[in-house]
């Protein structure tokens, strides 16, 4: 496997440098360096590639080679394509070159003259199934598969796995609900433990328990007098309030 390997990418390699060699070549004034298709509009020059097209500005341009590159005979040689078997030629001539992208422009423009040319077609990925000329994904739906996180499967298995997910996410949703149940019901016990630790810390005498009143002064002055509220009548603490003050008169 390693010498197959191996043998494709020196071919590749090769094949790369070959077409850069013939290309046009821009070089920055940065170093950088850009092959293919080159032509100038304005301030600016425009390489043309397989993969897409670039513009610089003049002023940032070093120079510019000119070299008999694929992309020029492509341009030389599309102008004499003006059939589909033409067409037909001329994308495999650019595809044996690297110019993949151009044949595949060229595939696509004969389907729009012959939507049913079988080369172009299947050179564009399509396969014809039951008189249709199918994409892939068009193809494997049309034999009953199903596309399931990226995978295709049978409508059983599709169903299967499906059924699996959505008991997964309802055992999801219990399991969250229980612990906000939880969690809830933990907040609701730290409340009632702090309340009654409030209760347990406050002074249970009669003039905290029910506040304070406003007694006025003798002799009717001005001022007055804060006093401890009366608790109800009949109550322990109405009654300790009397032994209290008793004791305070006795004093």
């Amino acid at each position: 496997m390693r010498p197959v390997m191996l043998f494709v990418r020196t071919l590749a390699l090769s094949l790369a440098l070959s077409s850069a060699a013939l290309a046009d070549e821009v070089v920055l004034r940065n170093g950088s360096s850009f092959t293919g298709l080159v032509r100038e509009e304005g301030d600016r020059i425009v390489v043309e590639m397989d993969f897409g097209t670039m513009t610089f500005k003049k002023v940032d341009v070093r120079s510019v080679s000119k070299g008999n590159d694929p992309y020029s005979e492509f341009e030389t040689r599309s102008k004499a394509a003006t059939d589909i078997k033409g067409m037909l030629e001329l994308a495999g001539w650019a595809r044996g070159k690297g110019l993949g992208t151009k044949a595949m422009e060229l595939y696509r423009r004969i389907l729009t003259l012959d939507p049913d040319q079988a080369d172009a077609r299947k050179a564009l990925g399509y396969e014809k199934f039951n008189g249709q000329w199918l994409t892939n994904d068009e193809l494997m739906m049309a034999r009953g598969f199903v596309k399931v996180n990226g995978r295709w499967l049978t409508k059983e298995m599709a169903q299967r796995l499906l059924a699996q997910d959505e008991l997964a996410r309802q055992e999801n949703d219990r399991i969250e609900l229980a612990k906000r149940i939880a969690d809830q019901r933990h907040e609701q016990e730290m409340t009632r433990i702090a309340l009654e630790r409030l209760d347990s810390e406050r002074p249970d005498r009669w003039w905290w328990k029910y506040g304070w009143a406003y007694g006025a002064s003798p002799f009717c002055g001005p001022a007055g007098y804060l006093l401890p509220a009366l608790p109800p009548a009949g109550s322990f603490d109405a009654t300790a309030r009397t032994l209290s003050l008793g004791t305070i008169i006795r004093s």
